[in-house]
């Protein structure tokens, strides 16, 4: 079996020294010599391993191998992906609606948008999705079935459920996805508007105007929340515009540096304000990235906002499309934003790795400071730090244990899997201590998991444990605590409780009509807004 380096490898690089001038000469020898020694060993593989090799696969393995080297965002697509992520980004491709999550090696599904294929045919938060069209999902990575979900709308697959321990299979026919970015916008106490955007899609600047201007005839606004939590980015074109609805036109948002930055690397805002003096909170958290980071940066630094929650993601990287030889495609990192302050809002450091191959971060001495307009410090290298910081657990270690140990995601999904078409009412006090319980004993199973996998690894003499009867935890005491804990702060871990069964039960807009009541973090917002003097103090120190 013979194996040729392909004649598009050998042109893109060979136009790719030409392109970069005086530097490159410098590197030629590198370029062909590596090349080279590619060349030999993809021929010796191909000609001489001990088992015949597919060199598509073995091409994409390498390929996808190199990219994985430099940041998770530059990848590579087989002439199939390229057609899918076509698609998407033109807002064509058919899909189904939700978004999962990898729980223990199967995709879980934890969120649905309403109205979509998943919405329609019944599947539920927390069904696992252990095969589509007969095939195994066990330990299958976010891409794959991501490329096995999506396809032309109307057409079908068979996908196999995993709930409560009962398998159910399902006809899934794919729909056209096209989802609003506002996905509600509405009156908080009488004159705050708020605004939740869950993403940065084309019109999301317009959407946010019209949910503004709607508000604007009804009464006069006395602050305005945006919400950005859980907003993973989109278009930086909207996340411009929609800065300049409340900075006015000719702002500088963002620049872009790069190696080569093709395209803008400035980016000014090109509309005029339609609140341009109306007191702003952001709302965002550690799942707010990107443009979210972009449009809370910059407000950040112009200090016409009042940024408020936890501190954001931290994805400052730029990615774009480049075709490459038989309609395949890489996306790959071309640029770092930077807000108006300088400061680059990016937080792993992928060029820099540990001993564990991990990338590193800057720490807080590290990171360089900035200023914001009103001589406000701001700093580097972290996601974007909020004016304000809350406490996403109200101060809880409780709550934050049973959410990351989602304790309280699944109690919820099996409450609604044995009511799901009864209205929604409020827990009662005989449904809280049956939760009580059920947390319990989930809480000491995964407690006990956590102790013997950290047991373990110190003591390598697994046989010699299991023979001891291994490390166990007191189980009594931590039925003790929790029970106390819960009980303690029951007001709390009920309404958390109300939450889930709202997002299972309600309509998205009437879930956020009734949750932003109760919502703490929206009422720090607007209790924010309401105070003049506490605002103006964050801006201007």
């Amino acid at each position: 079996m013979v194996i040729r380096v392909p004649k598009w490898l050998l042109l893109c690089v060979s136009a790719l020294l030409l392109s970069q001038g005086n530097k490159v000469v410098d590197n030629l020898f590198e370029y062909s010599k590596n090349i080279e020694i590619f060349t030999a060993l993809y021929k010796e593989l191909g000609s001489t391993y001990v088992d015949e090799v597919e060199p598509g696969k073995l091409m994409k393995t390498g390929i996808d191998a190199m990219l994985k080297s430099l940041d998770p965002y530059t990848n590579f697509f087989s002439e199939y992906q390229a057609e899918e992520a076509l698609m998407e980004r033109q807002g064509q491709y058919g899909g189904v609606g939700c978004r999962i999550t990898l729980r223990n090696h199967y995709p879980t599904v934890d969120y649905i948008d309403e109205g979509y294929a998943f919405d329609i045919a019944d599947v539920r938060l927390g069904d696992q999705i252990t095969h589509i069209n007969g095939l195994n999902l066990k330990d299958k990575s976010t891409e794959e079935l991501l490329t096995m979900v999506r396809g032309a709308p109307n057409t079908k697959f068979q996908v196999l459920l995993s709930r409560n321990g009962k398998s159910l299979e399902k006809t899934i026919t794919r729909m056209a996805i096209k989802t609003a970015s506002v996905s509600y916008s509405g009156l908080f106490q009488e004159n705050i508007a708020y605004v939740k955007l869950e993403e940065f899609e084309q019109n999301a600047c317009d959407e946010i105007e019209a949910s503004l201007k709607k508000m604007m005839e009804k009464t006069t606004l006395q602050g305005v929340i945006l919400d950005l939590r859980d907003n993973g980015g989109g278009l930086l074109a909207e996340a411009v515009k929609i800065v300049g609805l409340f900075v006015g036109e000719n702002k500088s948002v963002v620049t872009l540096k790069g190696q080569n930055v093709t395209g803008p690397k400035n980016w000014f805002t090109p509309n005029k304000a339609i609140l341009p003096n109306t007191p702003l909170v952001v709302l965002i958290n550690e799942r707010s990235a990107s443009a979210s980071e972009v449009v809370s940066g910059s407000l950040q630094d112009m200090d016409r906002a009042v940024v408020m929650g936890q501190t954001s993601f931290g994805k400052g990287l730029v990615q774009n499309y480049v075709s490459l030889p038989y309609r395949t495609q890489m996306k790959l990192t071309t640029a770092k934003y930077y807000t108006p302050s300088g400061r680059c809002i990016q937080r792993l450091n992928y060029q820099e790795r540990g001993s564990d191959g991990q990338a590193t971060v800057l720490t807080q001495e590290k990171k360089r400071a900035f200023q914001t307009q009103n001589g406000r410090k701001v700093f580097e290298g972290g996601g974007i730090d909020p004016d304000k910081y809350l406490d996403p657990y109200q101060g809880l270690a409780v709550y934050k244990w049973l959410e990351k140990e989602l304790i309280l995601f699944d109690w919820a999904n099996d409450l609604y899997n044995g009511q799901p078409d009864t209205i929604f009412t409020p827990i009662t006090d005989a449904q809280y201590n049956q939760f009580v319980s059920y947390a319990i004993q989930k809480s000491q199973a995964a407690m006990q998991a956590k102790w013997q996998k950290a047991m373990t690894s110190v003591y390598s003499d697994t046989a010699f444990i299991k023979k001891t009867g291994g490390f166990q935890v007191n189980q009594t005491q931590v039925q003790n605590h929790l029970r106390s804990e819960l009980m303690a702060n029951k007001t709390t871990i009920i309404q958390v409780l109300n939450k889930e069964i709202m997002m299972r039960k309600l309509k998205k807009t009437d879930f956020f009509r009734t949750w932003l009541t109760f919502d703490p973090e929206t009422k720090d917002a607007a209790a924010m807004l309401m105070n003049v003097q506490a605002y103006q103090k964050i801006l201007k120190p």
